[in-house]
């Protein structure tokens, strides 16, 4: 068992250990920082890590420290855990939920019956990174909201030249829409990807569509 587990390390954590170091710009204005990150936890799963900070400046008028965790599947990025700590100016959120091996989810010791494989966006930004992403390909997912179940689809668009800190890429821009016309995410935001053309398929630039306005995360840099 030792032996498989070391085998393991060896041969992924060069892809699933990495941080993602983002400016993130509001109305043409730079007003934080954002970091996504992931680490092995052990044989079968991997922990996502995101953060967003507003800088100093923007503090003194509407702080904002959004921090979500989760725990994946090593397989398909479907989620085990979640917990977030929101914190936009005056309104704060705090949220915690497992899925159990059923598929169910267990939330301030309330059992929800499911029998999907759940996602959070950040989770679905993992799994297109594994999809041989071609235009007008489409992929379906259940995203786990506020004890909520939503269905989302994402479709690959065209290919862009997106120019970021970290450098100018080949992008290939994927954009969620919800399948019953509803507002797909309540708490994360809408969120488009555009993602290297390559086999790293690196998240390059997010846009985040929330009740404030856009969010836009630009690479600034990888870190291992």
């Amino acid at each position: 068992m030792i032996m498989r587990y070391l085998v393991f390390i060896l041969l992924f954590s060069t892809i699933y250990s990495e941080k993602f170091v983002y400016s993130v710009g509001f109305r043409l204005l730079n007003v934080g920082q954002a970091t996504i990150s992931s680490t092995i936890e052990d044989e079968s799963s991997i922990n996502i890590n995101t953060l967003i900070k507003s800088n100093k400046f923007l503090d003194r008028l509407y702080r904002v420290r959004d921090q979500i965790d989760l725990v994946v599947d090593a397989g398909d990025y479907s989620l085990k855990k979640i917990e977030k700590n929101i914190v936009e100016g005056n309104w704060k959120q705090n949220y915690s939920a497992q899925i159990d091996s059923n598929k169910n989810i267990i939330s301030n010791a309330n059992l929800i019956q499911n029998d999907k494989l759940l996602f959070d966006p950040i989770s679905v930004l993992y799994s297109l990174r594994t999809k041989d992403l071609k235009s007008n390909d489409k992929y379906e997912y259940h995203i786990l909201g506020e004890d909520e179940i939503k269905s989302l689809t994402t479709e690959v668009r065209n290919n862009e030249t997106v120019k970021v800190p970290a450098g100018k890429y080949n992008c290939i821009k994927v954009v969620p829409y919800s399948n019953d016309e509803k507002n797909i995410f309540k708490e994360n935001g809408y969120m488009t990807v555009w993602f290297s053309n390559d086999k790293k398929k690196i998240p390059v630039k997010i846009e985040l569509k929330t009740n404030i306005g856009n969010l836009v995360l630009k690479l600034k840099k990888i870190l291992p």
